[in-house]
């Protein structure tokens, strides 16, 4: 079966150390100007969620795992609009907010502003610049999968997280269609079903399906692919919850993210 990510694969092997971190930071640029775009098409859709029934599904999720007896430091990394970032403060949590774009921050400011929180939010770059071991609990949501080094980036963030803490990351396989043709036709006749059924499709989409051809995730299995990667790390224990959809979507999300089961990987420090 032919696979469309083989010439990818092909350049990036070829690639000099230079020249790859020169690409991996031209996707991030390019990255960061679509979702610059898309800000406020995303903000709605975040805005919905947290004001929805389902909302109290993704705290329960997160801090269940948690003991609030006091007030947690708190890292949401790649914020967007602030969905989780405003859920922690809401409970009374110390939070930093990061994300790489602006026009994303900025909703985030607004949304934090509108839910009566205050949340430190940040713009960084494609590392954290944060002291080791700041942070109580990490947070992260449908961002793994942008990661142009994921290996080094991920590292990077479990870092940040102080002795006993915790790690939850929530992603999904978002274009797993890109790597064989099968995939892509069962994705383009869902594609039609959503937008038949008022699902929401962004107009610009292929542009970032043009940029997650060049993204390591993209030919990845997933969880999988986490489940080799954190077992390989020492000093952390983890554990991987598998297809979420149904505890975390209303209907028409479900719907709608019907072919993108999500995951959530827990990652705990040990020492």
């Amino acid at each position: 079966m032919p696979v469309i990510g083989a010439k990818r694969e092909q350049r990036t092997q070829s690639f000099t150390d230079f020249e790859e971190v020169n690409h991996f930071s031209f996707l991030e640029c390019k990255m960061n100007h679509y979702w610059g775009e898309r800000s406020y098409s995303y903000s709605r859709q975040n805005l919905a969620q947290l004001y929805s029934e389902k909302c109290s599904a993704w705290e329960n999720l997160i801090f269940s795992q948690m003991n609030e007896d006091k007030p947690l430091r708190i890292l949401d990394i790649g914020t967007g609009p602030g969905f989780f970032a405003i859920l922690a403060a809401l409970r009374g949590h110390d939070v930093v907010a990061v994300d790489m774009n602006e026009n994303m921050l900025d909703k985030a400011r607004q949304n934090a502003e509108a839910a009566g929180v205050l949340i430190n939010f940040l713009q960084v770059d494609h590392l954290l610049p944060f002291d080791d071991e700041s942070f109580d609990l990490i947070l992260s949501r449908d961002v793994t999968w942008t990661l142009t080094e994921p290996e080094k980036q991920l590292c990077n963030w479990a870092s940040k997280l102080r002795r006993d803490g915790t790690m939850l990351y929530f992603d999904a396989e978002w274009y797993y269609y890109l790597r064989d043709h099968e995939s892509r036709a069962i994705w383009e006749q869902k594609r039609k079903q959503i937008m038949h059924s008022g699902g929401f499709i962004y107009s610009k989409a292929d542009q970032l399906e043009n940029l997650a051809i060049d993204l390591p995730m993209t030919y990845n299995a997933r969880p999988v692919w986490d489940e080799k990667f954190w077992s390989m790390q020492k000093n952390y224990g983890f554990s991987i919850s598998k297809n979420i959809n149904s505890y975390v979507y209303n209907d028409r999300e479900q719907m709608q993210y019907e072919l993108f089961p999500e995951f959530l990987v827990a990652v705990k420090r040990n020492n």
